[in-house]
């Protein structure tokens, strides 16, 4: 019985997911990537995640994008938690197909306060531009596997039972060294909400989150001589998504989970290569 739920369960979400034809994304840039949800169930020491994840930019640029990512955490001392993320990438559109390594965050998560009900946490994440934003440099930003910049980010997390909320903030690095483009990405200030439903094996965590671009990005002027840049329109626009994450845990150490993304609000302007049609992901994370 359980199995069938869980099989009809996901065949929903994936349906879901593909009759999307809004944008949906959070900012792959990695700030949606840090925080805490409420635990569930025993905690371990050691959390190992590998996922596949699909999607598709909006039609003007036509880019379909497939990502494989690990992700690790481990508790390296009390209420303190380490951890990295590293997705190798693959896009392809009508003007080629491009590969590589993308961009390494590296996370802490400290536990600040904790009882019987909350706690409060803080996240550090650094992401190091390991991608490169020219494995192709005949091709547009949107086609290459990294951003190019070097981003500090920062959140803390409030959870009450199975309530949650947070803010986050990405400082953006300087600018990349992609040709014809040497992007200079706003800074990103998130703020999330979250509730987790927990029945049977069966975990689903609505969350709400409203990302705001808070400066305008800007690139290389090609129309004037010398080094001049230019600010791009719109591009400090805000984004309002729901995100869906479903998990089902076979057993204390092994579960499958999936994710999806529904925009209220979206996000037009694609200079940064960001911008999703629809993302689906799939995984299995084990814990020890």
């Amino acid at each position: 019985m359980r199995r069938t739920i869980f099989i009809y369960l996901i065949t929903l979400l994936f349906l879901s997911i593909f009759s999307i034809s809004n944008f949906a994304q959070c900012s792959d840039a990695g700030i949606c990537q840090l925080g805490h949800l409420v635990d569930d169930g025993e905690k371990q020491h050691l959390n190992i995640s590998v996922s596949y994840k699909n999607g598709y930019s909006e039609k003007e640029n036509d880019v379909s994008f497939q990502s494989f990512q690990l992700d690790t955490h481990y508790d390296l001392f009390k209420r303190s938690t380490i951890g990295f993320i590293i997705p190798y990438n693959i896009q392809s559109g009508p003007d080629g197909s491009v590969n590589g390594i993308g961009d390494l965050l590296l996370i802490w998560t400290q536990e600040l306060f904790f009882d019987e009900t909350s706690s409060l946490n803080a996240s550090v994440g650094i992401k190091l531009a390991t991608g490169d934003e020219n494995k192709n440099p005949s091709l547009p930003q949107v086609y290459q596997p990294g951003l190019g910049s070097n981003d500090l980010i920062f959140t803390i997390d409030y959870n009450y039972d199975k309530i949650g909320f947070g803010l986050g903030y990405q400082l953006a690095g300087g600018r990349n060294d992609k040709e014809r483009i040497r992007l200079k990405r706003g800074d990103d200030l998130l703020v999330r909400t979250f509730y987790i439903i927990s029945f049977d094996d069966f975990s689903v965590i609505p969350q709400l989150l409203l990302i705001k671009r808070l400066s305008k990005s800007s690139v290389l002027d090609l129309n004037s001589t010398g080094e001049n840049f230019v600010e791009v329109d719109k591009s400090d626009q805000s984004q309002l998504n729901l995100l869906a994450l479903l998990q089902y845990n076979l057993n204390e150490n092994y579960a499958f989970f999936s994710e999806v993304a529904i925009p209220f609000l979206k996000r037009k302007v694609n200079v940064d290569g960001l911008t999703r049609a629809y993302t689906a992901s799939i995984g299995l994370r084990v814990s020890y």
